[in-house]
């Protein structure tokens, strides 16, 4: 009896889930999450530095420090890379986060010193599932992001 009534509910729910309003709705445009996006936070500040461009392969932890280089990631004891942080079901879509090269630090042969993501929560907008006029709806969220790598004491 009980799965009966449970293959009966099921069956009488599936139209709800699969009803004309979702399979209609779209998202915004790129412009209309931008706008949104810079209305709800006037201080959204992601990476859009020239210096922060994601690596086509991860790189590796180098064995010393490279002075020669003009980016700061290279010249640091605590060496970082970028890579794309990417979900669909955000925007933006794609953010450039940071990640440690090394596990400890480069000049330090102390094995209590560690090398470490620092972060910042930064506004994104989150789809959600409801539809209004045709469109999803975006919620504003606020995610944690890597923005470089530092050494500290573990």
């Amino acid at each position: 009896m009980k799965k009966l009534m449970l293959s009966i509910i099921l069956i009488l729910s599936f139209p709800l889930c699969q009803g004309k309003r979702s399979m209609n709705c779209k998202d915004p445009t790129e412009e209309h999450l931008r706008q949104k996006l810079e209305r709800l936070s006037t201080d959204y500040l992601l990476p859009s530095n020239s210096d922060q461009i994601p690596d086509a392969k991860m790189k590796k932890c180098p064995t010393s420090v490279n002075t020669s280089s003009e980016l700061i990631q290279d010249r640091s004891i605590s060496p970082w890379s970028y890579r794309i942080n990417e979900d669909m079901n955000r925007y933006p879509r794609q953010i450039v986060e940071a990640y440690c090269l090394c596990k400890g630090c480069v000049t330090s042969k102390e094995s209590s010193m560690v090398s470490e993501p620092f972060y910042r929560e930064v506004p994104v907008l989150q789809k959600t599932k409801k539809c209004k006029k045709s469109r999803f709806i975006y919620k504003q969220k606020h995610i944690k992001i890597a923005e470089f790598c530092i050494c500290r004491f573990h």
